[in-house]
């Protein structure tokens, strides 16, 4: 569950990225000089990390740190963050 006082700022980001993502396939139905294209498509990527990013901070404040005071599925929040981990190196 994204937490609420994020949650505002998380809806401005993807609405940007949405906008951003338009402009990819705009220029791509335009034939757009491909540099342009990827220039563009690489400021999505890196837009969609930034969120990626605030979700798993905001994650690891809340969910891992209850799970770790409360002694409870610490194990499991491990494994998941492992696991988001790796994706993210990809």
């Amino acid at each position: 569950k994204v937490c609420c006082d994020k949650k505002k700022e998380l809806q401005n980001r993807l609405a940007r990225v949405e906008g951003h993502l338009k402009k990819v396939k705009e220029m791509i139905d335009h034939d757009a000089y491909c540099i342009d294209v990827i220039t563009q498509s690489l400021a999505v990527q890196s837009a969609l990390r930034s969120i990626d990013e605030i979700i798993l901070v905001k994650h690891m404040e809340t969910c891992v740190q209850d799970a770790f005071t409360k002694k409870k599925d610490v194990a499991k929040k491990i494994q998941e963050l492992t696991t988001t981990l790796k994706f993210m190196r990809r």
